[in-house]
């Protein structure tokens, strides 16, 4: 897979980045997790915002029937690998990957009855844009769910807050729990939850909200 047959996306990352975030970070019981924190139903329809190199999107398809997931990803090279991860996985038939950012997502309105974003929305480049799009695209009465780490515990988010440099650009607010809950509420979700799952290697917060049904 070739970056030239993508347009340069401004989220997109270069492909020494992409290989050191997937080494430390692409394999995690978190996204193992994912179908348990989202409350996922066998025959759904599924889009991951930022997918990576596709933990989620595997462990989601394991617990589809006739449902079926889609990752989309801004980085070309994160495309390729989670692409070649999951052609040897036995539910790759129920897994799509599409080159896009949270910005502008190349499904139908009404399409979906989940989006997900694992660790990722603190890096859309566009967030009200980005949530807008999944307004568009969930059907009604569907839901967009959260999950991060808990990153307001860590140190690397104090030292963050404090001014420390950082290789991969992030909104710093939408790495708090309240926040993200704000912003749900801004652009007009409803049911909010706000919980937390901890467990060794599993620790994270869990933000949910719905669309109207009209």
């Amino acid at each position: 897979m070739s970056d030239n047959k993508y347009e340069l996306l401004d989220s997109a990352w270069c492909d020494k980045l992409t290989e050191d975030y997937v080494e430390q970070w692409g394999e995690l019981l978190l996204h193992q997790k994912t179908p348990e924190f989202c409350n996922l139903l066998p025959s759904e329809i599924v889009l991951d915002i930022g997918c990576g190199s596709g933990a989620s999107v595997r462990a989601i398809a394991s617990n589809l029937t006739t449902g079926h997931v889609i990752g989309i990803d801004p980085t070309p090279k994160m495309l390729e690998i989670a692409s070649n991860l999951t052609v040897k996985d036995k539910h790759n038939k129920q897994v799509t990957f599409l080159h896009a950012g949270a910005e502008k997502i190349p499904v139908e309105s009404e399409s979906c009855d989940l989006v997900l974003a694992v660790n990722t929305l603190h890096h859309w480049i566009n967030v009200n844009d980005g949530l807008d799009e999944v307004l568009r695209i969930l059907k009604p009465a569907g839901r967009f769910v959260s999950v991060d780490d808990l990153w307001e515990e860590s140190i690397e988010f104090n030292q963050d807050q404090a001014g420390s440099s950082e290789h991969i650009s992030c909104n710093h607010e939408l790495k708090t729990r309240d926040g993200i809950v704000n912003l749900l509420k801004s652009k007009g979700f409803s049911n909010i939850s706000n919980e937390e799952h901890r467990e060794p290697d599993a620790t994270a917060s869990i933000i949910t909200g719905y669309k109207a049904k009209y």
